[in-house]
């Protein structure tokens, strides 16, 4: 079957390789370089939790990691270090028994840390902040960019296509279904087109007449100067009370969070070309979850801060992604709005969407992620824009430790 994945970052990649590896005749566009979307300023985080969106999909990332290094011949920067989910309320602690106690069902190494034991993994960390500090082992972290390039390189191996600086106009339909796309350089025909195209995404679905509920927003993270070195191996954290996570980079503190009414984007205002492109730090916004953090990271009150990355992430109101069918246009299949957790869903989005084309039966839940799930709300532009600002750090509030 002849296949278009359009776009190039993680979750593009990662289909176009799936695909291939089904024996489809995959071409991927990507309308500047790979990676240059959303993927580039991901903090690259993956963590396993027994929640329904992260324990397959996390089970998987993690048989796929060495497969695709193995079929590319291209390292993703992949380091195993652990995870510590910090509890500062009861309700919290309560949520990461639950963790502790599907931890231990499964096998998998997870144990509560004594204060000492807490500081002697990350000594930013005053422990005596926190109700509970539960570590669990099945985590780590990787370059995006790497792994964005592992993901093409093994789909070239195994014969797709990828075309960079493809400029895709607009997707071609032909009564109910989708037939290919017209770019600058005319018109390529498909049987299917996967749309990936991230924050791009809802306006190509735009030319076929489908609405995609999605909206983008402003997510940061920063780099703060520890004072001193952190090893590689540090454990990443979460502290969901606190709307907040980090981890080690480069030896010094990565800080980010998951910002209260977040303050989405209008992606026809974007100036073009944007690519690898940044917005302006929100220090006003950044201040309260430093603030609010200090308690745990005393360095957060005098450490200078390096790098402050903000840049634009696309999400739903529901914080699920949207990997499916679009109703009412057959052949045109969404893999979009990964609600800032596209490096952890990589691997099972690309699966996916594969099982997706194949027509067969998925281990994973395909009708979470359905595009239409929203119906005739996904054409309203107010309701999406309400729902992503809300939902960037609504699912640290309602579910506890939302992945970064």
């Amino acid at each position: 079957m002849k296949c278009i994945v359009v776009g190039g970052g993680v979750i593009g990649t990662s289909a176009a390789w799936h695909l291939a590896r089904d024996g489809h005749a995959v071409t991927l566009l990507e309308r500047d370089r790979l990676g240059s979307g959303t993927t580039w300023h991901s903090a690259g985080n993956i963590s396993w939790k027994p929640l329904p969106d992260d324990d397959q999909s996390v089970l998987y990332a993690y048989e796929t990691i060495p497969r695709v290094e193995a079929e590319s011949g291209q390292q993703t920067g992949w380091l195993r270090t652990g995870r510590t989910y910090i509890a500062r309320t009861d309700e919290t602690l309560h949520k990461f028994e639950h963790f502790d106690a599907e931890a231990r069902a499964r096998g998998i190494a997870a144990r509560w840390l004594k204060h000492d034991e807490a500081r002697a993994l990350n000594p930013l960390i005053e422990p005596s902040a926190a109700r509970g500090i539960w570590l669990c082992s099945l985590s780590g972290r990787l370059a995006p960019a790497d792994l964005t390039a592992a993901y093409a390189a093994a789909a070239r191996r195994t014969g797709a296509k990828i075309v960079e600086n493809a400029s895709i106009l607009r997707l071609i339909r032909a009564g109910d279904r989708v037939t290919g796309v017209q770019t600058s350089d005319g018109v390529l025909e498909a049987d299917r087109v996967v749309l990936a195209a991230g924050l791009w995404s809802r306006t190509l679905a735009a030319s076929a007449g489908v609405a995609l509920p999605q909206w983008p927003a402003q997510h940061f993270y920063t780099i703060v100067d520890a004072g001193m070195t952190l090893p590689r191996e540090t454990p990443s954290f979460v502290s969901p009370d606190d709307l907040c996570y980090g981890r080690e980079e480069v030896g010094h503190f990565l800080f980010g969070c998951f910002d209260e009414d977040a303050l989405t984007v209008e992606p026809e205002d974007l100036p073009e070309p944007f690519v690898f492109t940044l917005f302006p730090p929100l220090w006003d916004k950044f201040a309260p979850y430093a603030e609010r953090a200090a308690d745990l990271f005393p360095i957060l009150r005098t450490a200078g801060i390096r790098k402050f990355i903000n840049g634009p992430e696309t999400f739903t109101p529901d914080g699920r992604p949207l990997i499916g069918a679009l109703p009412g246009v057959e052949g045109l299949i969404a893999a979009s709005a990964f609600n800032s957790v596209g490096i952890t869903w990589s691997a099972m989005a690309g699966a996916l969407v594969s099982d997706i084309v194949a027509e067969r039966q998925s281990r994973f839940p395909a009708e979470r992620y359905l595009p239409g799930r929203f119906g005739e709300r996904a054409a309203d532009a107010d309701f999406l824009r309400a729902g992503t600002s809300w939902i960037v750090s609504g699912n640290y509030r309602v579910m506890g430790a939302r992945e970064a």
